[in-house]
């Protein structure tokens, strides 16, 4: 049997009908966006720490580009794993979960050139040939990518469970807000940490704050029906659009998934550690075919051609963007403090306009279709200016750049993650956001081995780098327009198995 995402009731709620909604729906999407920002907070410490740590290890490049294309790996195995594992034990254990193994394995990084003399066998074994520092923080990075991928399919789901449709793409744009606020509290805190105590405790310091999340989290989330707080007009107001029925089961999704995830990380470490190419090329082409004969709907393939297309920009802005602004613009690491922080500044105000903005055309009679794809053209074309940003001398000009991209990547993104609760049930969401996913985290870890490898090659060239950041949004909207022109919600087949009690 299914479990139930039910939280232990503190008694039995009375709703009376006072009229007018209570506002827990939005508590949720607080906490939905304070977990957002703490999980990126602990992704980008190392990002902001590569000045210290490449003069310390000796680092290059590609050696930075390894270790983060470990953590991509992970997190396209986690965003198949956790997405599967949401839809069966419900957000409030799944999230939980999640949140402690990343906040762990934030904490471990302390001790990854440790770690790493204890791993640097097995990575040896499998024909890997690294340091003791890259096999450590590897090691590391897999484990936080294995944690921190449970994140979009929970806070997408628990989305699809507290909100009606022509709410969702706001409340998805304020909780994603969050990886914004963590992206920009990240170069402000982690360099006072680390200047003053080392770097060693910047990784403990901020992988404690999980922890206090994880209390708040488990105290206060439970379902709708649930929850003591919610009134008899809330719940009417959450489960106004019609039913889902009993459907929750997208036949072919998983076994696709791990097709594709096994064939593109081989085809990555062919091409990457033993120059095998076409051994690469053969390698891709059939995890996308075989993975497209067991899930053909279309509705699935739109989602995760927009992640696989658009999340390696994302993942560029926060791996690579402080080795820009130092190698571009000769900033330290306390020199880069401000301009990135506007950067994700700037990004968070986009991330909630995005999601303003489509729900406001909906309001005004707009069909759910144009909305969302009227909103994602408007701010596919604003990235294209990014492709200027390595030519231009300025510094503030090219954070300028880069900031109005960013804002525009996150309010596409808000309306991205909101076309699968579009399209498919609520108890569907969990495991095509981790489909889609494991797409883009796909995406980032061949982005990962390529600008490392390109940059060593190029000597810091970041021109070719940014101009592909720049047109890769309007050709995802194209293909995913093509793929679902109109938007028709997906056609599942029943699991009579589960259908009386699915995840609540």
């Amino acid at each position: 049997m299914v479990l139930a995402d039910a939280a232990p009731s503190r008694g039995t709620a009375t709703r009376a009908d006072s009229g007018k909604p209570t506002n827990i729906r939005w508590v949720v999407c607080a906490l939905l966006f304070f977990a957002a920002t703490i999980n990126y907070i602990d992704r980008n410490v190392l990002a902001v720490l590569k000045a210290p740590l490449t003069e310390e290890f000796g680092w290059s490049n590609t050696d930075f580009g390894y270790i983060n294309f470990f953590f991509q790996v992970a997190y396209m195995v986690g965003m198949l794993a956790s997405g599967w594992l949401i839809d069966r034990i419900g957000t409030r254990r799944g999230l939980a979960i999640a949140i402690c193994l990343w906040s762990v394995a934030a904490m471990l990084h302390a001790e990854a050139p440790v770690i790493g003399s204890a791993v640097q066998g097995a990575f040896g074994a499998l024909g890997l040939t690294m340091s003791a520092s890259v096999a450590g923080f590897a090691f590391c990075r897999v484990l936080l990518g294995l944690g921190e991928a449970a994140i979009f399919p929970g806070s997408v789901r628990s989305i699809a469970e507290w909100f009606p449709q022509r709410e969702r793409a706001f409340a998805t744009g304020l909780f994603n807000a969050g990886t914004n606020v963590g992206a920009l509290a990240t170069p402000i805190v982690v360099p006072i940490i680390a200047l003053r105590y080392g770097w060693y405790w910047a990784f403990i310091g901020t992988g404690v704050i999980g922890f206090v999340w994880l209390g708040v989290w488990l105290w206060q989330y439970m379902t709708p029906r649930t929850h003591p707080g919610v009134n008899a007009a809330e719940l009417a107001l959450i489960e106004s659009d019609p039913p889902d029925g009993a459907a929750f089961k997208v036949p072919g999704l998983a076994l696709a998934g791990i097709v594709a995830a096994v064939c593109f990380v081989s085809g990555t470490v062919a091409a990457t550690f033993f120059g095998s190419r076409l051994i690469a090329v053969v390698l891709f082409a059939t995890g996308l075919i075989t993975a497209i004969v067991l899930n053909p709907r279309r509705q699935v393939w739109a989602y995760a051609v927009g992640k696989f297309m658009t999340d390696p920009v994302w993942w560029l802005y926060l791996t690579w963007l402080p080795d820009f602004l130092v190698k571009a613009h000769h900033v330290d690491i306390r020199g880069a403090m401000l301009p990135l922080a506007t950067i994700y500044l700037v990004a968070d105000v986009g991330s909630v306009l995005g999601g303003y903005v489509s729900s406001k055309l909906i309001q005004r009679g707009f069909s759910v279709n144009a909305a969302r794809k009227l909103t994602m053209l408007c701010f596919a074309v604003s990235v294209t200016p990014i492709v200027f940003a390595a030519q231009v001398d300025s510094l503030w000009g090219a954070v300028a750049l880069v900031s109005i991209a960013a804002s525009g990547h996150q309010a596409w993104s808000a309306n991205l993650y909101t076309l699968v609760s579009d399209m498919f049930p609520r108890r569907a969401v969990g495991s095509v956001i981790g489909f889609g996913g494991m797409m883009g985290a796909c995406g980032g870890a061949i982005m990962q081995i390529a600008v490392g490898v390109w940059l060593d090659a190029s000597n810091n060239n970041y021109v070719p780098i940014f101009i592909a950041a720049g047109t890769l949004y309007l050709i995802a909207l194209g293909v995913i327009h093509l793929l679902v022109p109109k938007m028709t919600p997906a056609n599942l087949e029943v699991s009579s198995a589960t259908a009386p009690g699915g995840v609540a």
